[in-house]
């Protein structure tokens, strides 16, 4: 592209190249990126040790392509994700934001309230604050009495931390009993961060599906899906049932269906759809599964230059959002 200015050509292309990059980064380019319905997910994925290597997989209906991300680290757990932003906790159980796209990532700090490991428990929630326009990670945390006439979770703490401020602050305490047999991330839907609680307390509850029996209804995991909440029950017939509430807040919307499978694919992860019939899980047994709603049955995920076995994983979207500072 070349303009005139008084008769003598003027060249502005290496302009426009080196301005690409500014522009693209803008705040008001990433929101209206992000505004573009639907994202394509996109798995993360942790290898076991020794390496514990991040592997990021993109899923497509008919085809599926891999790449090992260049990301240091001895890596443990996939928190969560929220536009395009991932939480990763490593073996030292340092926290760090990281965007799988751009590669860039940034070290939390470590809550200054934090109880001290080895004698605690805690488990990790990651999301977006609308009304703050802020990025947060939220930390529930209870001391292990280790004494079996004493539960563990007399006091849950709740640390938060903003992304946008860069600092932990210390909010009420959980009204409810966390310490559940498993421990498992928080799940972000609807705005807001989901935990698995086994008593009743003065808060806000997810309504169970319509038609069943309170009593006997046990649910062994909470993850999102398709972004909405999904819920596992395991049962003692190598049934595993999932749930997924269609219609946030309505009991109504709640559907099921329910995977059989043996001892191989004990307590599946639900990570993401492919279509309309099939679902992306992790196992027990740390190996990626496809379950055909249709046809009932279960296959083995394999992809070229991704390991067959995996400890952990979650699901992300392409952005540009930056880890190091919120889109303001």
């Amino acid at each position: 592209m070349a303009t005139v200015e008084s008769g003598r050509p003027t060249t502005v292309t290496g302009c426009l190249a080196k301005q690409w990059p500014t522009l693209l980064s803008t705040p008001q380019f990433i929101k209206s990126h992000l505004a573009r319905k639907p994202h394509q997910e996109n798995l993360i994925l942790i290898t076991p040790p020794p390496s514990r290597s991040i592997h990021s997989i993109a899923t497509i209906e008919d085809d599926t392509s891999s790449r090992k991300l260049d990301l240091p680290g001895k890596w443990t757990e996939v928190v969560g994700s929220c536009d395009g932003l991932v939480l990763l906790v490593d073996e030292e159980e340092k926290k760090f934001l990281v965007n799988p796209i751009t590669l860039e990532q940034v070290k939390l700090p470590n809550s200054p309230l934090a109880l001290k490991r080895g004698e605690s428990f805690s488990m990790h929630g990651f999301g977006y604050d609308s009304l703050r326009d802020d990025y947060k990670v939220v930390t529930l945390s209870y001391c292990d009495t280790d004494n079996e006439y004493e539960p563990d979770c007399a006091d849950t703490f709740v640390d938060v931390y903003s992304v946008k401020m860069g600092v932990w602050k210390r909010v009420e305490s959980s009204p409810y009993d966390h310490a559940v047999p498993h421990i498992f991330c928080g799940a972000f839907v609807n705005g807001a961060i989901h935990w698995l609680a086994s008593n009743e307390g003065i808060g806000l509850w997810i309504p169970p599906p319509s038609g069943v029996d309170v009593e006997k209804f046990v649910f062994n995991k909470l993850v999102v899906l398709g972004e909405s909440l999904c819920m596992l029950d395991v049962r003692q017939n190598d049934r595993t049932d999932v749930w997924i509430m269609k219609e946030y807040g309505l009991a109504e919307s709640w559907t099921k269906f329910s995977i059989c499978a043996d001892y191989e694919y004990d307590m599946l992860k639900p990570l993401c759809f492919i279509g309309d019939e099939e679902v992306v899980l992790v196992t027990e047994g740390e190996t990626l599964v496809v379950y055909n709603q249709k046809e009932g049955n279960l296959k083995d995920l394999v992809v070229d230059g991704v390991p067959a076995m995996f400890v952990d994983g979650g699901i992300f979207v392409e952005s540009l959002v930056s880890p190091s500072s919120n889109v303001n």
